[in-house]
């Protein structure tokens, strides 16, 4: 836009208001004429009146174009043609700015409703929450899993869980795993993550839900094939020496379909019937104490919790450990902060720490590793702690990674296999997980995870 007629009009009228000025200065001072001097006073005050209006009619029709736009209206008509080409050109250039954001306007709307369209269509429940915990926007996905609807209250999530509108409200920076798992009144395993946008005036909750009942399910199905797998072979161990020995000895001493005659009976037969009870005897109590130790992984005690000083329960354990053979030759790297206070099971987590402390002293010694260590670490987080103990023995094949928390699963001699399936066990029902890294530099870690803010599964 050209702003040379502006700038003339603004020029001539300040020179006329100027001159006027001056005239009636003249003629009132030098010539003495008054009614002159206030006659150019009146036209004086026509000029000066003729500039006001001159910018207020410009400024007012800008302010109303400008709260148009903040008011989300460009239907606003700009006049098409005024006695001043400076204003004409003002008029014009606002009425390509007006036609530019009627069509951002035109553009946002479209794609609203395109992304509109294609959360309304996905199979994954969306929904957003206000810093009052309405509703504010909802797919039709959610509302099926949910219940709830547009404008509700996430306190009707109380259905579901009554940790869930708290688990949804609670403050991001508290939150460290910012998802969990929810079971509603059909059964159906629910997965809701959330995330959250910060504006001037509020945040918004985003939720995302899913139903993953069947990809838990097959992990259930898988997890008991595993487990049958492993009790039947363990049974059969122990069943099938003792069925085998016993035809074996009932044959020293039947002949014919017959019970033979104590005088046929040889101190071989005494001896090799003797051997045979032992062995039956021994693998019968192997099965009692697998039996025992399924007992063990089945029947495990509800969580007591309380406050714990787990850099202390560390250190105690460690001297406790201290009495395993072959403990004190291996060198302990700690890096255990003073006085980490957690709520936590104080003898369910020291049985856990102590069977990782166990396990990672068993493979240094089994291996005979070169310059053997044990390094324990402790992480605090917001709500959250870290458990790290880990070994430089040799490193766990990945094959075998999926089936070492599998219960009875073993590659010890004389081992039960209950110990790492039992402690993640112990664990998950205290709301935490153990989790197996391996690093590059032959180092195997477990993480003991618990956090305060997660919400295990609903049973």
């Amino acid at each position: 836009m050209s702003y040379k007629h502006f700038y003339g009009a603004i020029i001539l009228r300040l020179a006329i208001i100027i001159m006027l000025s001056g005239a009636s200065t003249f003629l009132y001072f030098e010539k003495q004429a008054l009614v002159l001097s206030i006659m150019m006073l009146i036209l004086l005050m026509a000029a000066v009146i003729n500039i006001i209006r001159y910018f207020n009619g410009l400024n007012h029709w800008i302010a109303s174009f400008l709260l148009g736009i903040e008011n989300d209206d460009t239907t606003l008509k700009t006049p098409t043609k005024t006695n001043n080409k400076a204003i004409n050109d003002v008029y014009s250039g606002i009425e390509r700015l007006n036609n530019l954001f009627r069509q951002i306007k035109v553009d946002i709307s479209t794609q609203e409703q395109y992304f509109r369209s294609v959360i309304d269509q996905s199979a994954t429940g969306l929904f957003s929450v206000n810093d009052t915990g309405r509703v504010i926007n909802i797919n039709p996905a959610a509302i099926k899993l949910t219940r709830l609807n547009e404008y509700h209250h996430i306190n009707s999530l109380h259905a579901i869980d009554k940790k869930l509108p708290g688990f949804i409200m609670e403050p991001s920076k508290k939150i460290n795993r910012p998802s969990a798992i929810f079971e509603n009144q059909a059964g159906q395993k629910l997965l809701f993550k959330l995330s959250e946008i910060k504006t001037n005036n509020e945040s918004i909750k985003l939720v995302a839900v899913s139903d993953i009942t069947k990809e838990l399910d097959n992990r259930e199905i898988d997890s008991w094939i595993k487990l049958a797998r492993t009790l039947s072979h363990e049974i059969m161990n122990n069943i099938t020496p003792i069925t085998t020995l016993s035809k074996v000895i009932s044959g020293y001493f039947i002949s014919n379909e017959k019970t033979i005659n104590s005088k046929e009976v040889d101190t071989k037969t005494i001896a090799n019937t003797v051997k045979g009870l032992g062995v039956i005897e021994e693998r019968g109590l192997g099965l009692i104490n697998f039996v025992e130790n399924y007992r063990k992984f089945t029947k495990l005690p509800e969580p007591l919790f309380k406050e714990v000083n787990l850099s202390k329960l560390i250190e105690s354990d460690l001297i406790t450990a201290s009495a395993y053979p072959g403990f004190n030759s291996i060198k302990i790297e700690k890096n255990i902060p003073n006085d980490i206070l957690f709520s936590t099971d104080e003898k369910l987590l020291s049985q856990v720490i102590l069977n990782l402390l166990k396990n990672a002293l068993e493979v240094l010694i089994i291996e005979n590793t070169e310059n053997p260590q044990i390094g324990i670490k402790l992480i605090k987080n917001d709500s959250s702690v870290k458990i790290d103990i880990s070994n430089n023995g040799p490193q766990i094949p990945p094959e075998l990674k999926e089936q070492i928390f599998v219960p009875f699963f073993t590659t010890k001699e004389n081992g039960s296999g209950i110990g790492l399936s039992l402690s993640k066990q112990i664990i998950l029902q205290m709301g935490g997980d153990i989790k197996l890294t391996t690093g590059r530099e032959s180092q195997t870690t477990f993480s003991i995870i618990l956090n305060s803010e997660l919400v295990p599964l609903q049973k």
